[in-house]
């Protein structure tokens, strides 16, 4: 090997340990990036459960809230037939004992 060779192979690969260098650097900022969206989506998936939690305790209180009306309703019903029903009760008795 002549010296021209050597000072071509030294020339080669110090181009090629600069390119390394720069592609090494953009790995290294891709890795940062990397772990910040993973760590936005570590906190997105937290927030999400907590969101869906707390739609199920919403869910729970709106299905309360929709029955509720439909126990009032029951229970007026219930009140307008024993009403009914006394007095129909009270017109017997009172024109069989009347």
């Amino acid at each position: 090997m002549t010296n021209d060779d050597i000072i071509k192979a030294i020339a080669e690969n110090t181009q090629r340990s600069k390119s390394n260098s720069h592609r090494i650097d953009d790995l290294e900022a891709n890795t940062v990036l990397l772990n910040k969206m993973v760590t936005a989506l570590e906190v997105l998936a937290t927030q999400q459960k907590s969101m869906s939690e707390h739609l199920e305790k919403i869910d729970l209180k709106v299905t309360r809230l929709e029955q509720s009306p439909m126990k009032r309703l029951s229970a007026l019903i219930g009140y307008v037939l024993a009403a009914l029903c006394t007095a129909g009760a009270g017109a017997l008795f009172g024109s069989y004992f009347g």
